[in-house]
C-alpha cells in the first residue's frame, strides 16, 4: 500500500491536563487526610484510587492520523492502552486545506466552525483541514509531516489554499 500514511502525534498538555494530573495525585492523600480527621470509613479511600487512576490515564493522550487514498481518520490513544475514534472523513467532505495562521484560526472561530487542535507539539508544519459532515463545519488543526502533505496534495489538489 503506497498511499497509506500513519502518523502519531503526542498530545499537548495544557492547563486542564496538568490540573487533572494534580487532582489525580492529590485525591488519595486528601481522602486519607479526611479519613484521619473525621474517622470516615476506609471505603472513601478505596474509591479515590480508581478515580485517580482514571484521571491520570485520560490526561496522557496521543493522536494517530491515518490517511489513505484521500480519507482521513483520527484516533485518540489514551495512555497507550485504549483508543477512541475522534473523526473520520472522506475526500468528498473536505472543503479546504491551508497552512496554519492565527488570523485564519480566529476567522474560523468567528464563523462558528468547531476548531479541534489535534496538532500536538511536533516540529512538523501545522495545517488546517476544513471538513463539513452532516451540515456541521469542523476545522482540524493537524501536525503534518512532509509525506502526509504530499499525499494530501495528490488526492485533494483542488482543495489547497496557499
Amino acid at each position: 500500500m503506497e498511499n497509506y500514511i500513519e502518523h502519531l502525534v503526542k498530545g499537548k498538555k495544557g492547563t486542564k491536563e496538568y490540573m487533572e494530573r494534580g487532582v489525580a495525585i492529590a485525591l488519595p492523600f486528601l481522602f486519607v487526610f479526611i479519613l484521619s480527621l473525621f474517622s470516615i470509613p476506609l471505603l472513601f479511600c478505596v474509591i479515590s484510587l480508581p478515580i485517580s487512576y482514571f484521571l491520570w490515564t485520560r490526561s496522557d493522550k496521543e493522536y494517530e492520523y491515518l490517511y489513505m487514498a484521500g480519507d482521513l481518520s483520527v484516533d485518540v490513544v489514551y495512555h497507550k492502552s485504549s483508543r477512541k475514534k475522534l473523526i473520520q472523513c472522506g475526500k468528498e467532505e473536505v472543503l479546504e486545506i491551508r497552512p496554519f495562521s492565527e488570523e485564519t484560526k480566529e476567522q474560523y472561530q468567528r464563523s462558528g466552525a468547531a476548531v479541534l487542535d489535534i496538532a500536538g507539539f511536533g516540529e512538523n508544519p501545522h495545517y488546517f483541514y476544513l471538513v463539513q459532515k452532516e451540515g456541521k463545519r469542523t476545522v482540524l488543526l493537524l501536525d503534518c509531516p512532509e509525506k502526509l502533505i504530499k499525499e494530501m496534495q495528490l488526492y485533494s489538489r483542488e482543495k489547497w489554499i496557499r
